[in-house]
């Protein structure tokens, strides 16, 4: 069974796949999950700005954050009760949850620490043929722009790179990664792609910000400590919270752009990796659902433990060509439809820098392996 397993996961990464990633693995590295959040803003939402009304919906909201019910089911739950002063609210303080979290790590992965493994993956196809990654995210932080730029990669997520960085279009961005040289005598051309990430995160980023006129822009750096300044200038974080009006903030630019692009790159894939991915978004699980029966492209699916969700996923074996991996106990289990199901002694096989061990052997890249 190991050699049917090795043999997937080395066959499923020669196809480049479209990464998947969701929350899970920003949480491993440090980045604060649902439930983390949820009692961040039960413990920071300010009540002087909301009227009497919009304070009772918070109460209610916050007694079923602090019962342990998740942000999203509690915010979807709420509805239209949710006010709009009521979610900037909430939004302000999930990026402000957020962004002190991530900014400690801009710092271990610029001293060659890798929390995620994504240093390592980008560093592998750098000098490959391998000239554009695809990458669909949920998440708003940095981790995998950051591991890419360290990895000397080009970015693209929706908007020029640069201190401030307005949108930019697909045929805009491949005009700028093509350029065609003349080899030889002169006569002969040869077209060179430069090796860049696009990264498709359909709910925004915490360097995305809406300026006074309604537009948005891209500002990376804003820490924390620039909190105070952003409501002077009036800086919005543009971040899409889960749950309430997640669908209606989606059909609005840039993010209707984003999810255009995202959606073409899933219908032309040849395989699928997810990282962390709890398949509890069907708004962005829609744009890929039709790929999880289609038995011609392969899917590795990476979990601390999987979802309920992705469990009744693959009971009803609406997902098929599959192999996922999940903690259990010391060790990892190993689940598919092309192989019997086993357990792996080893411990961590089922975080991401484990799968690239297995695909390309140990590494000895400093690393600092973490769970999601």
């Amino acid at each position: 069974m190991r050699n049917k397993y090795s043999d997937f996961i080395d066959q499923t990464f020669k196809l480049n796949p479209v990464l998947i990633v969701g929350s899970g693995i920003s949480a491993g590295a440090g980045i604060s999950g649902m439930g983390k959040l949820a009692t961040y803003l039960s413990e920071n939402v300010a009540t002087n700005k909301l009227n009497a009304h919009e304070r009772l919906i918070w109460d209610e909201i916050k007694s079923k954050l602090t019962n342990g019910m998740g942000l999203e089911e509690v915010l979807q739950n709420s509805g239209e009760a949710v006010s709009n002063t009521l979610l900037q609210e909430i939004i302000q303080h999930s990026w402000r949850c957020i962004s002190t979290d991530e900014q400690k790590l801009l710092l271990e992965i610029s001293t060659n620490v890798d929390p995620t493994g994504f240093v390592r993956y980008f560093s592998k196809f750098i000098t490959s043929s391998t000239k554009i990654i695809h990458i669909v995210t949920t998440n708003y932080d940095h981790l995998i722009e950051w591991s890419a730029s360290k990895a000397g990669w080009k970015i693209w997520d929706g908007f020029n790179e640069g201190s401030i960085g307005s949108p930019l279009s697909v045929s805009k961005l491949n005009e700028q990664m093509n350029r065609t040289i003349r080899i030889g005598n002169g006569k002969n051309l040869n077209n060179i792609t430069h090796p860049h990430l696009r990264i498709y995160k359909p709910h925004g980023s915490l360097s995305w910000f809406k300026i006074p006129n309604g537009d948005v822009i891209k500002v990376p750096g804003v820490g924390t400590h620039l909190v105070p300044f952003l409501e002077q200038v009036r800086l919005t974080p543009t971040i899409v919270t889960p749950g309430t009006r997640k669908y209606l903030e989606t059909h609005m630019e840039p993010y209707y752009t984003v999810l255009s692009e995202m959606k073409q790159v899933l219908t032309g894939c040849n395989a699928l990796l997810f990282l962390g991915f709890g398949f509890n978004d069907l708004h962005i699980q829609g744009s890929f659902e039709p790929l999880l029966r289609n038995e011609s492209i392969p899917k590795i699916i990476l979990a601390m433990e999987l979802s309920s969700t992705a469990k009744a996923l693959i009971e009803a074996k609406i997902i098929k060509n599959f192999v996922t991996v999940q903690k259990k106990g010391d060790y990892s289990e190993i689940i598919s439809d092309k192989f019997e199901s086993f357990i792996l002694q080893e411990s961590n096989h089922w975080t991401f820098t484990e799968l690239l061990n297995q695909a390309w052997g140990a590494e000895s890249y400093a690393a600092t392996p973490r769970s999601f």
